[in-house]
């Protein structure tokens, strides 16, 4: 499955384009009995993306490819609605959609003159994502093993540890009490170290 990293990132992306689609001055609506100039008119600008279109008696449909895994579809009726979707596992999952109030064609040739940059600055993220996933996990261990060495035999206290996206959250229990702390990745020496010796469980 796709990860939520890539996910998040198109989704923002996405509601940039309909905050500037809803935000359009002079702006033309599209609907179905306008529409196929518009497209015609997308298609003869950028005849490289070779856009599936398809029209029926009351809707059209319209997909380009953003990247080699991300489709944009736009649904056209009364009304326009844009929807990216993910190939995932043999079939394409949706990430977003909205209806724009617009002609969102502007704003979608806007987007795909920035693809490059988009997809660099994935690339980059998802690699920033990859080291810090790593990190924790290593962290992860270490956390646990120090843990049980200066808890584990207390049997009045009970912990556990929850990983969260960059750090850790530790729940302590005694008599019905509890107490949550976090711990990060490159400091959590120290903090459990400053917990166990101030937090009253351990008095």
């Amino acid at each position: 499955m796709y990860d939520d990293t890539e996910a998040d990132f198109w989704k923002e992306h996405f509601s940039r384009l309909l905050h500037k689609n809803m935000m359009s001055t002079d702006a033309q609506r599209i609907t179905f009995d306008n529409c196929a100039g518009i497209i015609d008119g997308f298609k003869n600008r950028h005849p490289e993306l070779k856009p599936d279109v398809n029209f029926y008696p009351t809707y059209a449909t319209f997909e380009i490819f953003i990247t080699d895994t991300v489709k944009l579809r736009i649904f056209i009726q009364n009304q326009v609605k844009c929807t990216l979707m993910q190939f995932d596992e043999g079939d394409y999952v949706k990430i977003v959609d909205a209806k724009f109030p617009y002609n969102p064609f502007p704003e979608i040739e806007e987007f795909i003159e920035n693809v490059k940059e988009y997809a660099a600055e994935l690339e980059n993220l998802l690699t920033k994502t990859l080291h810090t996933k790593k990190q924790l996990k290593v962290a992860g261990e270490f956390i646990k093993a120090i843990l049980i060495k200066k808890i584990g035999n207390n049997c009045e206290v009970c912990w556990k540890l929850e990983q969260q996206k960059t750090d850790f959250k530790l729940i302590l229990q005694k008599d019905g009490e509890s107490k949550t702390y976090i711990l990060t990745p490159f400091c959590f020496i120290e903090e459990i170290e400053n917990i166990t010796n101030t937090c009253d469980f351990f008095c």
